[in-house]
């Protein structure tokens, strides 16, 4: 009898730390009353892997390999990095050699799908500048790759009623890369007057924030908490339909499971949006700390396609 109480006050306390542990933390800068809560999704695919701030042999810049071939594009490693786009330097001026380096498995770094991954890098005082931007003077930080048309015929970046599928993955250290109040961002789709849509690192996850053309924040809120996220290559899946009126919408799957879908304009008034990838720091001065921390990404798998049997069949 005394065995049998003790196992109904055990399956008690079982289901009430299930159910608190069910309820989704929000971290947002402002209220959203339009977040639904959000499912957790757990990695289980893959082992945890041990991210090392210090490069290890064998690595290609990426500024070294944009210098003599102009883009990173499906041609670079026979579409082992990225497929269905191409990209450069995001603001080039200041772009350190060890801010972005082609690397291989076959020299010990981590893969998500074949032989080659991107590993990005930040250090402290890490900023960029290009005409008319300089992250020096900003409070900001990056090392990012952007989305680019060399053939200059308007083909390769997002207009008015495209629709496009996006997938990347994402490999995270096992600690967030935020520091204090600043921001850390992994990727953005931006246009010619507004960055509309962030994936963001946060202190409890990674997520999303979706801003208007003044870069207020009409939604945001963590997708994966860390407990699954850090330290394990996690999926990123994008299904996008780019308008200026209420049609426009973006769905986000994590790990093969939709997340979130935000929904109406995500390019009001521009007349092209593009992807931004890698480490971009806001903020800096409030990070909370004498310097910032060296911070250390990867990602894989880069792809976009007009249907979602274009990314799968080239993420197989």
């Amino acid at each position: 009898m005394k065995y049998l109480t003790y196992v109904f006050i055990a399956g008690l306390m079982l289901l009430v730390v299930g159910c608190s542990a069910s309820t989704e933390d929000v971290e947002a800068t402002v209220e959203v009353s339009v977040v639904k809560e959000v499912a957790e999704i757990v990695n289980t695919a893959t082992p945890k892997i041990v991210i090392k701030e210090v490069e290890l042999d064998g690595g290609v810049s990426c500024t070294e390999f944009i210098r003599v071939n102009k883009v990173i594009s499906t041609d670079a490693y026979e579409g082992d990095l990225v497929s269905g786009w191409e990209f450069g330097l995001k603001h080039s001026n200041g772009f350190m050699s060890h801010g972005c380096q082609i690397v291989s498995s076959d020299d010990g770094y981590p893969t998500r799908d074949g032989k080659y991954s991107l590993r990005f890098e930040v250090r402290d005082g890490d900023c960029n500048s290009n005409e008319g931007w300089n992250d020096c003077e900003t409070d900001r930080s990056r090392h990012e790759l952007t989305q680019v048309d060399t053939q200059r015929k308007g083909q390769d970046f997002q207009y008015e009623g495209d629709e496009y599928w996006y997938k990347w993955s994402v490999l995270m250290p096992d600690k967030p890369i935020k520091q204090g109040e600043s921001i850390s961002f992994i990727g953005q789709f931006h246009s010619d007057n507004a960055a509309r849509f962030y994936m963001e690192d946060f202190s409890k996850g990674i997520g999303y924030r979706f801003n208007d053309v003044d870069y207020n924040i009409l939604e945001q809120n963590v997708l994966i908490k860390n407990e699954h996220v850090r330290s394990v290559w996690t999926d990123i899946e994008i299904h996008a339909l780019w308008a200026s009126t209420d049609d426009g919408f973006i769905k986000i799957y994590v790990n093969e499971e939709l997340t979130r879908t935000v929904k109406g304009p995500n390019m009001e008034g521009a007349n092209r949006v593009w992807f931004d990838f890698g480490i971009y720091n806001a903020f800096l001065s409030r990070c909370d700390c004498k310097k910032m921390p060296t911070q250390v990404v990867y990602f894989d798998e880069i792809r976009r396609g007009e249907s979602r049997m274009d990314i799968q069949r080239l993420f197989d």
